[in-house]
């Protein structure tokens, strides 16, 4: 059986039931796959590049991988914290390098690797939506250029569909209410960058209709 794996942050990892309603969108995605696929979410909170390396994470999934398989990798969010020097990872230098580094490795085993771009966080300025990504998503259109394979954009059609929802509708998509919602969040919660369940399935429709439109469609899809 071909599997469906995913390499990613907090946006896409599996939630415990203590974090609820937050949802990534991996934990959805696997709707998508076709009889006969498996979902492999190895999506991690706080992972960057540079720490799925260092804690032998990636090599357990690179282990894991098999000729056939297709493996989505999306990270971007961490590595931006340069001030953390176990995540931090400069876009044009250990960014691209890890991101390269990763690829090559999966390819070797037969692998089809597809980058995704960081999706957007949802940061108003005075009633503007603000790209709080810098360099990290062209460094990975870069890095998939250089590695031969697919890179889909989701930090600009995020970007798009936050705007088009607007400053206070777009709530809903992230873990920003007020207390009493919740029984989790008795206080509630200001968090611009988490999913809640409507849009975790927002954006794993996303990917799924960018992974359709490729030219080399894969087959793991319905």
């Amino acid at each position: 059986m071909n599997r469906l794996i995913i390499l990613g942050d907090s946006t896409a990892a599996q939630k415990p039931e203590s974090a609820r309603p937050e949802t990534g969108w991996g934990e959805v995605f696997g709707k998508y796959l076709k009889p006969g696929w498996l979902l492999d979410n190895r999506a991690i909170n706080g992972r960057s590049t540079k720490d799925v390396i260092a804690r032998g994470e990636f090599a357990e999934a690179f282990t894991a991988a098999a000729s056939g398989d297709i493996v989505l990798i999306q990270y971007g969010h961490n590595d931006e914290k340069l001030e953390d020097p176990f995540r931090g990872a400069r876009a044009w230098h250990e960014y691209t390098v890890n991101l390269m580094y990763m690829a090559e490795k999966l390819k070797a085993k037969g692998a089809r690797v597809i980058f995704i771009t960081s999706i957007a966080r949802r940061c108003f300025d005075n009633g503007l939506l603000q790209d709080t990504h810098g360099d990290w998503p062209s460094a990975m259109k870069y890095a998939a250029e250089k590695s031969g394979i697919d890179c889909i954009d989701m930090t600009i059609p995020t970007m798009i569909g936050i705007m088009k929802e607007g400053e206070e509708v777009s709530r809903n998509y992230f873990m920003n209410f007020p207390s009493r919602i919740y029984d989790n969040y008795p206080e509630g919660k200001e968090d611009n960058t988490h999913l809640r369940p409507e849009g975790a399935e927002w954006v794993a429709s996303l990917i799924y209709e960018s992974l359709c439109a490729l030219p080399d469609k894969p087959e793991a899809f319905i």
